[in-house]
């Protein structure tokens, strides 16, 4: 995230996000919008360091796939397709 990293903390200006893309042509397919509460219930399915907040980009692996459904009510998995769950500003 640039500037301040303060602005970020606790995911404060963060927005979140599951996305997909076709594994043919790595083209973006699909986008859900993640809430906070929703975030904070799948964010320990991954391994994120210290980036509690996930400015990066988490790849979802099938096994995450199940709660993920529960908590974020999205659709199950597609073939073809990779998903990421990933942070982003939304102050910018």
């Amino acid at each position: 995230m640039p500037g301040d990293p303060a602005r970020y903390a606790d995911g404060q200006n963060m927005g979140w996000r599951l996305s997909s893309f076709n594994d043919s042509d790595e083209q973006l397919s699909d986008t859900l919008l993640v809430g906070r509460e929703q975030f904070i219930r799948v964010r320990d399915l991954f391994d994120f360091g210290d980036d509690e907040w996930f400015a990066d980009s988490y790849p979802v692996t099938a096994e995450r796939w199940p709660k993920l459904i529960e908590v974020l009510g999205c659709p199950p998995r597609e073939p073809g397709k990779s998903y990421f769950l990933e942070g982003y500003a939304t102050d910018l």
